[in-house]
């Protein structure tokens, strides 16, 4: 009964908490009203700013925080341990270092990086190829390599600036892949919450094995766990209740009363005691070269998801955050994980949303849950021994739940199509090939779109009636190689067409802000083409890089070539030449 107590014991402190939450309330509202007009710079606490301007009433906010970051995360570093493929201490090691060195580099201060549902099934999936066998040790070995080069690509991405690569995400892309990811992870959970033992690990193998064995059904851990599930979704409809504690709570008080860990329930058992020590893997440099693109996929998906969480609660609290600090202190949490025999972290968003539900108002909070885990495992990792593990796969369960969101498709849908599109052939992408397959083939399906986009852009063609001989032709993106012969054809083909025959060729350069030497070539040839065919060629509206350029080339100071200010200037031109024809009515305008 003394792992019972111990639940019980940090059950109370997190209700403790939730009333000192609700005593500060009113504080917290009016800091939010005073900060809510300008967001405000946050700096990591191993820069010493944050210290200097560090007001004592946020102690006690910050040390409840912390608790109850260390309540919620008992049950979650024990889960996600397992779903990595590794043993629960292992959770417990990645949540000290993560935490900690994150809280002294860190510039959100909500934010709470730790091992979650996203990087562990990555890990799992990622290194199912490198250690076939059953080696633990190898395991292992490979799990805290590829967070220390997950770590290394991080830092020095961060070092040198490069945090900016977030942005070249799009948010389809991560929607798509996080469906992908929560339908592996259930379909991974659901042998654990039937007792059914499944050997395949690729998605659509894995749910015909499941099918196949579904006979071997173990149906007490399937009754505890369906209310395990039952009791996390119930639990969730009372306010600021820490439903996947009370759970584990309650899980292993049945367990200890009738004695089902000697009915064929699993346990979590003894947890080896102390803190983690400093080593490096036993690896060679061929695990290093095999594990390289894997850790970089990890890298990125742990940035993009840190980054997105860390931005959206920066602004829903007034503050910024630094995007290459936020590399650098993620790059740093995970080399600290790697070296003290944890795995790969991201974002936990359930312990952020913790935190920032209690009252915690810098990174000390985070600080502080390091500091009561290294007690913890110090001095009463015992307690932990009788938690089934059945109630962690429901809580992993739920936890892929949130992750799945086709709301998000179907919203994409009503905006732009092709969003919705490139998140789904994501998920499909992620199911069939793979996490790291998956979403390279939607970056790069993503990447493709975009060229499309500036190699085929919206264009506008004009002819005004007063000069019925000029053709305008604005084309909305900028000159390279990849649409320079699609801007010559196009040229081409409207002068073919037009009726009556142009004399005039006028290309408005207003959304034509740079251009490389394949489009000064195709341009020279243009020039050369109508003014052959009699047509005079001229631009409006240059700036920016194509300007520059174009005056760096001989177009300029050919006959017959114009440059014009504006549409207007030429429109003026014409109506001076042709006076009798008085002013127009409205342009034929063509917008494609």
């Amino acid at each position: 009964m003394v792992s019972s107590w111990i639940f019980f014991g940090i059950v109370l402190i997190y209700l403790a908490g939730n009333r000192a939450r609700e005593g500060e309330g009113m504080k917290g509202k009016e800091n939010s009203a005073k900060g809510a007009d300008s967001a405000e710079p946050t700096q990591a606490i191993i820069k010493l700013d944050l210290l200097k301007g560090y007001q004592p009433a946020w102690l006690l906010n910050d040390l409840i925080a912390g608790v109850l970051i260390f309540a919620v995360s008992i049950p979650a570093s024990v889960a996600y341990a397992l779903l990595a493929g590794l043993q629960p201490i292992q959770g417990f090691y990645s949540s000290l270092l993560s935490m900690g060195i994150y809280a002294l580099f860190g510039t959100s201060r909500h934010m709470i990086p730790d091992s979650e549902a996203t990087m562990a099934i990555m890990v799992s999936s990622s290194l199912a190829l490198f250690a076939a066998g059953g080696d633990p040790a190898r395991y292992l070995a490979l799990a805290t390599l590829q967070a220390i080069i997950a770590g290394a690509i991080l830092l020095i991405a961060g070092v040198f600036r490069i945090g900016f690569i977030s942005d070249f995400i799009p948010k389809s892309v991560v929607i798509g892949f996080l469906n992908g990811m929560a339908l592996i992870i259930i379909l991974a959970q659901l042998g654990k919450i039937t007792g059914i033992q499944l050997t395949q690990n690729e998605f659509f193998p894995r749910l015909w094995e499941l099918y196949t064995k579904i006979h071997e059904t173990h149906f007490l851990t399937l009754y505890i766990g369906l209310s395990c599930l039952l009791g996390l979704f119930l639990f969730r409809l009372v306010p600021k209740i820490p439903e996947a504690l009370l759970v584990a709570v309650l899980a292993t008080i049945a367990v200890i009363w009738w004695n089902l860990g000697e009915r064929g329930i699993e346990l979590v058992g003894l947890l080896p005691a102390g803190l983690p020590k400093p080593a490096m893997p036993n690896v060679g440099f061929a695990d290093i070269l095999d594990l390289l693109p894997l850790s970089a996929g990890i890298a990125l998906v742990s940035y993009v998801d840190v980054i997105t969480t860390g931005r959206a609660f920066a602004v829903k609290g007034g503050q910024q955050i630094d995007p290459d600090q936020e590399m650098v202190a993620l790059g740093l949490a995970n080399l600290g994980s790697g070296l003290c025999q944890g795995f790969a972290i991201g974002c936990s968003q359930s312990r952020t949303v913790v935190n920032v539900m209690y009252g915690g108002r810098t990174q000390l909070a985070g600080l502080f849950a390091a500091g009561i885990v290294a007690l913890f495992l110090l001095y009463s990792t015992q307690g932990l021994k009788d938690i089934p593990v059945v109630a962690l796969t429901a809580i992993i369960i739920v936890a892929a739940i949130k992750l799945f969101n086709p709301k998000e498709v179907i919203k994409a849908w009503q905006t732009r199509s092709a969003s919705a599109f490139i998140s789904v052939i994501t998920t499909i992408a992620v199911l069939v090939t793979g996490l790291m397959t998956g979403i390279l083939v939607a970056v790069a399906l993503a990447i493709i779109l975009v060229l499309h986009r500036l190699a085929r852009p919206h264009e506008i063609i004009t002819r005004p009636p007063v000069a019925p001989s000029l053709l305008i032709y604005r084309f909305g993106g900028p000159l390279f190689f990849f649409n320079a012969a699609y801007f010559s054809n196009r040229v081409h083909d409207l002068i073919n067409s037009a009726r009556p025959q142009v004399t005039f060729f006028l290309i408005n350069a207003e959304a034509i802000v740079d251009m490389d030497v394949n489009a000064v070539e195709m341009l020279e040839e243009l020039y050369s083409d109508l003014k052959s065919r009699g047509i005079v060629l001229g631009i409006c509206g240059v700036k920016g890089h194509f300007q520059r350029v174009l005056f760096n080339t001989h177009l300029t100071r050919r006959v017959g070539f114009n440059l014009y200010h504006s549409v207007e200037t030429v429109i003026q031109e014409f109506r001076k030449a042709n006076p009798k024809k008085g002013e127009p009515s409205e342009s034929e305008v063509h917008d494609s």
